[in-house]
């Protein structure tokens, strides 16, 4: 089965999505980047992962003119789509209605045979986009109708009609953002990663199926208060991990005292602040690297390193490689 992606205005096909082989035949582990650089439409940046059972998608998109994908799909497939940041809508051939996402939510597709095609819209930031492709097979392998957890899919499956799981769109949790992050950033290699890639969108799955059903995760602040600090708490390091504020201080910003805001912070994201931290500066010094723009001191700078002898070592240490093996 393949799924064919193609940016509209550009004679050139970002994506092929090759999913569930014949009966029997296994396919391989694969990881490739995808960079188009446009004059007039800016940067698109899509790092794909097949892992066999699933297709991963990394999206960045730096925009300065809104664009078009056209999607074909051959088969039928569910599609986990999380808006970590950015406006985007998508249409589908057989069906007038439109999804629109913003900036953290995260829902369930269906897609059956179908052509589809999806606006992004130009920002001053970048566009960050997490899709996973599920051929329909698998997932009934993973959720099968009588768990009652899908029903909403279950009947546009018998109806072969494109839609979703919840008729809104959902909030991206903490812990949904730091799974993806933590897919993103794995130095693993080969059959381990493939196995840590596959358990980790299986939770991705468990964690959004699990708050369509409205049920509160083990270990969650129950205050729906200290839930939205903590995410305030998230997005204050997101936006200054290159110069975090104290501990001290981030309690003070989002209102919660020491204490709360250090348990709740790990329950909600499975790292301690410094780790997230930490997380957030490798993650966007390999996006770095990978760009092919910025020197390596010049990155360590970007992400918050004084001296890029310790960035060199802090990256070694995460990654297990040397940031010049990146580059390479």
């Amino acid at each position: 089965m393949e799924i064919m992606l193609k940016l509209k205005g550009v004679d050139l096909l970002l994506r092929r999505e090759a999913l569930a082989g014949p009966a029997g035949v296994e396919n391989p582990f694969q990881e490739k980047l995808a960079r188009i650089q446009h004059e007039q439409m800016g940067c698109i940046t899509d790092t794909q992962i097949s892992t066999g059972n699933f297709f991963i998608a990394h999206c960045t998109f730096q925009l300065t003119q809104s664009v078009q994908l056209s999607k074909e799909v051959e088969e039928e497939v569910i599609q986990l789509d999380f808006a970590l940041r950015g406006e985007s809508q998508g249409l589908t051939t057989e069906t007038t209605s439109r999804q629109r996402f913003s900036t953290g939510q995260h829902n369930i597709c269906y897609i059956p045979r179908s052509k589809s095609t999806y606006d992004y819209y130009a920002s001053d930031q970048p566009l960050d986009y997490c899709i996973v492709v599920i051929p329909k097979e698998t997932y009934i392998r993973l959720l099968a109708s009588s768990s009652g957890l899908h029903r909403q899919l279950d009947t546009l499956m018998a109806q072969q009609k494109t839609g979703y799981a919840s008729a809104k769109n959902l909030p991206i949790t903490p812990l949904m953002d730091w799974l993806i992050r933590d897919m993103r950033t794995s130095p693993r290699t080969g059959s381990l990663k493939r196995l840590f890639l596959e358990s980790r969108v299986t939770e991705l799955l468990m964690l959004q199926l699990e708050q369509m059903q409205g049920t509160q995760p083990i270990g969650f602040p129950s205050k729906t208060a200290d839930i939205r600090k903590l995410h305030e708490a998230c997005e204050i390091l997101d936006a200054s991990y290159a110069d975090p504020p104290t501990i001290v201080e981030l309690a003070k910003l989002v209102c919660l005292n020491e204490f709360n805001l250090k348990r709740g912070f790990k329950e909600q994201t499975g790292t301690t602040i410094l780790g997230y931290v930490t997380r957030r500066r490798m993650e966007d010094a390999k996006r770095l690297l990978l760009a092919g723009d910025k020197t390596i001191s010049e990155i360590a700078y970007w992400v918050g390193y004084k001296n890029p002898a310790h960035f060199t070592v802090a990256f070694k240490q995460y990654f297990g490689v040397l940031p010049s093996t990146i580059r390479r």
